[in-house]
């Protein structure tokens, strides 16, 4: 879309019209299909990229449709976190409090002031991005949550921030005690205008798998703003067990398990899911033993909870995480078949900080404009 400015002024103007957006991404839609391909966005190495994703058999096919830049082009923008939601993407600065939200297809940035000022907990705050989902709403109010848990600060910290697209001219504070903790590399998903993420019982020190309290879905609804009851998952989690949430049809969640003690790995999806209720299906999307898969290294994926995302008609999965040798030095798509009997590797290049762990997250275009 850029390129297509840059053009002449007519093609500027007329690509900045709604009914163009809406006619082009419709014909992207159409080829899409065709083609057998979906849209990712990725983050490695702070850097945010729009990527085309396909399978020619078994291999993954991944091509840069775009990357995240300043609005006039001149610079590389580094982020700490990007969220999706609805087609607009939120994004937290590495090296700046400000946050930015905008549409990758639509170009239109828009610019939010800093949550906090000088908190020592910067890097515990975590964010989501969602919208009024009101039958009475005629269009759609977005919104950003902001919030800090932290167990190891005396006193400790819990704060909830949110910001309205329409209204705000600064962040609201939510007055709220939750008894419940999310960590703050947990990957929050947007579903339906909500966030779902992994939770746990606050200050538990049994772990489920030994009688303590079990852990849960959880949902913030962006219309009342509130948390809602928990939501049961369809696995008794331990301590050092792997847990991550994605997307699945647009309108479902799946979730990603491994256990540290035998390795194997399972995906659920949901049959229904709303903020205050989820069913799960009867039936595991798929399941995989780490330890023949990836034989003679016992692998373990990130506890930070890598990201994934699934093609129900192909029946894989594609995880994002580190190379699995000692130095964990390389970003690595790790692709799983059907069966769960094929493990196949996608080399994304050598990363200089082996603690940031690549994401990925399943991007479906849209013509929202921002105010």
């Amino acid at each position: 879309m850029r390129r297509v400015r840059s053009t002449c002024k007519k093609w500027n103007t007329l690509s900045r019209s709604r009914s163009f957006k809406k006619k082009h991404l419709g014909v992207q839609a159409k080829l899409a299909t065709k083609e057998k391909e979906f849209m990712v966005v990725t983050m490695i190495d702070y850097k945010v990229d729009l990527m085309s994703v396909n399978f020619e058999g078994e291999l993954l096919c991944m091509k840069r449709q775009g990357t995240l830049v300043t609005p006039d082009a001149s610079d590389q923008i580094y982020v700490s976190q990007v969220i999706h939601c609805d087609g607009l993407l939120l994004c937290i600065m590495k090296d700046n409090p400000r946050v930015l939200a905008f549409n990758p297809y639509c170009g239109q940035p828009r610019w939010f002031p800093p949550t906090t000022d000088n908190s020592p907990y910067i890097n515990a705050y975590s964010y989501a991005l969602g919208y009024n989902n009101s039958s009475s709403s005629i269009a759609k109010s977005y919104r950003i949550l902001s919030f800090a848990m932290v167990d190891y600060a005396e006193p400790k910290v819990v704060e909830l921030k949110i910001y309205d697209f329409n209204s705000s001219s600064s962040w609201r504070v939510l007055d709220f005690t939750p008894d419940w903790f999310i960590y703050s590399y947990s990957h929050g998903v947007a579903l339906k205008g909500n966030t779902y993420w992994f939770a746990q019982p606050r200050n538990s020190e049994t772990p489920p798998s030994q009688g303590g309290d079990p852990c849960f879905l959880l949902c913030f609804d962006f219309t009342s703003e509130a948390f809602g009851p928990r939501l049961p998952l369809p696995f008794m989690w331990g301590a050092e067990d792997t847990v991550s949430l994605s997307n699945a049809r647009d309108d479902q969640l799946a979730v990603l398990f491994q256990r540290v003690d035998t390795l194997q790995i399972e995906i659920w999806v949901t049959t229904k899911v709303e903020p205050n209720t989820v069913s799960w299906g009867t039936k595991l999307f798929l399941s995989a033993d780490m330890r023949t898969l990836t034989a003679p290294i016992q692998f373990m994926f990130s506890y930070c909870g890598p990201t994934f995302f699934i093609d129900e008609d192909k029946k894989v999965a594609v995880i994002f995480d580190k190379s699995k040798d000692l130095r964990r030095r390389r970003n690595t798509p790790y692709i799983i078949g059907e069966d769960g009997s094929s493990l196949k590797e996608v080399d994304l290049g050598e990363s200089p900080n082996k603690d940031l762990e690549p994401l990925v997250c399943p991007y479906v275009p849209s013509s929202v404009l921002l105010k």
